[in-house]
């Protein structure tokens, strides 16, 4: 993912808790990826870290086993 697609992700209107859920597995990876790589620069977007914040916890919602004791 390129800066210019970082950026249009950064400023989706709908923001990182309508977006994320709707990326493919790939998408979330590619998406970790670059806004890792932009936090490691001396100046990261703004938004940057949110972002980058809830691709990590839905990742990790995502690849999370199932919850025992679900049913009542």
């Amino acid at each position: 993912m390129n800066h210019s697609q970082l950026s249009q992700v950064l400023n989706d209107p709908r923001g990182p808790e309508e977006v994320l859920p709707l990326l493919a597995a790939e998408e979330l990876a590619n998406l970790l990826d670059a806004l890792y790589q932009n936090l490691d620069t001396p100046a990261p977007d703004l938004g940057a870290q949110v972002w980058y914040e809830l691709a990590v916890e839905e990742s990790a919602r995502r690849t999370a086993p199932p919850e025992e004791g679900q049913s009542a």
